[in-house]
């Protein structure tokens, strides 16, 4: 019983992340049409996205998204995160959570003692 009980949950599971993941939208790669399915984007601000997009290249942050984009402040690019605008196929990023919880490479240390 147990180990139905367990493939359940698995399978539940699987469920909600796929429909999760099919509703996220990369800003990155969508298209004018596939922003206007977000909530609260138009087709004017999805042409603007596209624009700023082609103008500038790849967002890398909700904020760098939200200072490029004319008409984007702040708090519609959470609405927007929410509605399920990802970039790279992840959510979009804060910039301070970039730079505070990137991993540091040390280069490595050669004594050059055997």
């Amino acid at each position: 019983m147990g180990g139905t009980a367990g493939r359940l949950a698995l399978a539940g599971g699987l469920v909600l992340a796929m429909s999760s993941s099919a509703s996220a939208l990369d800003v990155n790669s969508a298209s004018a049409e596939q922003l206007e399915s977000l909530r609260g984007v138009g087709p004017k601000m999805a042409r603007v996205i596209v624009q700023e997009r082609q103008r500038g290249g790849r967002f890398e942050s909700i904020e760098d998204f939200s200072d490029r984009v004319r008409g984007i402040g702040p708090r519609k690019a959470k609405a927007l995160q929410a509605a399920g605008l990802t970039v790279g196929g992840g959510p979009l990023p804060l910039a301070s959570d970039i730079s505070a919880g990137a991993p540091r490479l040390l280069p490595s240390r050669s004594s050059g003692r055997p």
